[in-house]
């Protein structure tokens, strides 16, 4: 299994939506594209699959989408041919890869992922195709990280999910290049995370579920996006004491006692 042919989808819900009233706008997104996840979703009800999938991005029902454009630019060839690319390099599993157009309501980025254990959804608008590769890879980085895990994601912990996020962006810097890392890895000094790390985030290492991860992740009360920022320099700095270890199949605990990043 790989890249779905969600194009086809999309063209069956463009042409159906002609006909329709605007109230009728929701069932028929939730008919044509969210009944088809429901094994995905554990036989998810389409409505629930919908509110989930559009809190990541999904495109409104009502919304234009520009699915010709995203054909030009041979948006499903590329994510096929990166898959199978980055299949073989990490030896990661096949999985269905769902492809949709943002929303246009997401002003800040023209671009989100979604990984699972057993698949990935990509939400994208108008990217360069050097952008959708890095954003794939992050994506099936994480899809690879979660298979040898073998936790779900209620049992993933803190520490978890830190290294989750900056073994994508290392594999992203290393595959692409800085230029594709995400904009705010550098906001913070390597002494501001470690102080933040000491305070925060080490008394609650072992906190499990990756819904009560948000606020670490993204922060809030805590700097923005520090989470990441602390995930990609424990990762770096793993990496730079062991450049001949490969960390996707490390464990949390022993990739952070190979960083500079101290255990108490």
């Amino acid at each position: 299994m790989a890249v779905v042919s969600t194009d086809k989808w999309l063209k069956e819900f463009i042409s159906a939506r002609k006909s329709a009233s605007k109230n009728e706008l929701n069932s028929l997104q939730c008919s044509i594209l969210c009944e088809r996840l429901g094994e995905i979703f554990q036989d998810g009800l389409p409505e629930e699959i919908q509110f989930t999938l559009q809190q990541q991005g999904l495109f409104l029902p009502g919304e234009v989408v520009q699915l010709e454009k995203l054909k030009r630019n041979n948006v499903w060839d590329c994510v096929q041919q990166e898959f199978i690319y980055l299949q073989q390099k990490w030896n990661g599993p096949a999985v269905p890869i769902y492809i949709f157009p943002i929303t246009q309501q997401q002003t800040m980025t023209n671009k989100n992922g979604l990984a699972y254990p057993q698949t990935l959804f990509l939400f994208i608008g108008e990217i360069e195709t050097k952008e959708l590769q890095a954003l794939f890879a992050h994506e099936y980085n994480h899809v690879c990280r979660l298979h040898n895990l073998k936790k779900s994601l209620g049992d993933m912990t803190l520490l978890d999910s830190l290294i989750l996020e900056g073994l994508a962006e290392c594999a992203v810097q290393e595959i692409y290049g800085e230029k594709w890392l995400l904009p705010w890895l550098k906001n913070y000094k390597l002494e501001e995370l470690l102080a933040l790390w000491k305070t925060y985030f080490l008394p609650h290492l072992q906190l499990q579920g990756v819904e009560k991860h948000r606020p670490f992740l993204y922060g809030g009360k805590l700097p923005l996006w520090v989470g990441y920022c602390i995930g990609y320099e424990i990762v770096q700095t793993y990496i730079k004491n062991h450049p001949t270890h490969h960390p996707l199949a490390i464990s949390s605990q022993d990739i952070l006692a190979g960083s500079n990043f101290p255990l108490q």
